[in-house]
């Protein structure tokens, strides 16, 4: 019973403690499905009212002070894992495209909308889905997370909808001049982001965020040609990402609605090539018996 958990004993927790827990929840996370019978009982109010001691007590953990801070220009790791049944590349270098590639991804998603709308004009009770996140996926864009002396980099833990061998490649990252970051720590920042660079794609996510939510509004995501011109990474701390990813966010000024799906906990997008660099010589990290070792 959840009633019956010792709240104290959390203050006897490590970090690895606490970033596991976060694990298990952030692969469990999926924004194209309705929610599961797990989803439903932890929604429960007597569920959530159980819960609220515990959700109180882990920021107030020293180990956690750092989930709300801005993202750490210094320390920050790119990695890439290894599918099973196959060998790393001969180069350790990773490839890169020389553009990200942000207006070709603008072109994807407005054809993606295109064929959405007309496949509903067709036939107006289909309810297949189409790309469910609101990252700047497919592009060449750079996404980073911090790295940690016990894993690697966050997101060798923090990865949502996870798969995957057991070996991962980490590269340190080198963050050049004095990037333009936009920062992501509740609901509200992420309505902003969007709300000052909208792009509507009422038709592609129509499906997916009503099975996620539970409502039908007219849904945008961020315009990320529009944002690269305004900053150069976005980054989503470990407490936004525990306020604001699968809810409906209501957009003032257009009586629209949004979704931060597919985010990864402390994860920064770079829109801009320039401005982050992969370092040549990545470590090596091996997953033995339930978490990551470095090789």
């Amino acid at each position: 019973m959840i009633e019956a958990v010792d709240v104290r004993a959390l203050s006897g927790l490590s970090e690895l403690d606490l970033l596991d827990a976060l694990a298990f929840a952030t692969d469990l996370a999926r924004y194209w499905q309705p929610p599961d019978e797990e989803d439903v009982m932890f929604a429960q109010p007597d569920t959530v009212a159980a819960l609220h001691p515990v959700a109180a007590a882990v920021p107030e953990s020293q180990l956690t002070r750092w989930w709300d801070e801005p993202v750490d220009l210094d320390n920050q790791r790119m990695i890439a894992r290894l599918p099973a049944n196959e060998e790393w590349p001969e180069s350790a270098m990773p490839y890169r495209s020389a553009a990200v590639g942000l207006d070709q991804w603008r072109d994807h998603v407005l054809a993606d909308e295109a064929r959405f709308r007309t496949r509903r004009a067709e036939c107006p009770d289909n309810t297949t889905g189409g790309e469910w996140w609101s990252t700047p996926l497919p592009s060449a864009a750079l996404e980073t997370s911090m790295g940690r002396d016990d894993v690697g980099a966050l997101e060798l833990l923090l990865e949502e909808d996870s798969f995957g061998g057991d070996e991962a490649r980490v590269w340190p990252v080198s963050v050049r001049s004095t990037p333009r970051v936009y920062e992501i720590t509740n609901p509200t920042d992420w309505a902003r982001l969007v709300a000052a660079h909208p792009l509507p794609v009422p038709e592609s996510k129509r499906s997916n965020w009503f099975d996620t939510t539970g409502e039908y509004h007219d849904w945008f995501i961020p315009d990320w040609v529009a944002v690269a011109d305004d900053y150069d990474a976005v980054h989503l701390t470990l407490h936004g990402y525990l306020t604001t990813p699968g809810l409906a966010i209501p957009l003032a000024d257009n009586n629209g609605a949004t979704v931060l799906a597919g985010w990864n906990p402390d994860a920064t997008w770079w829109l801009n090539n320039g401005v982050a660099h992969v370092d040549d010589e990545p470590a090596l990290w091996r997953w033995c018996d339930d978490h990551w070792v470095r090789a």
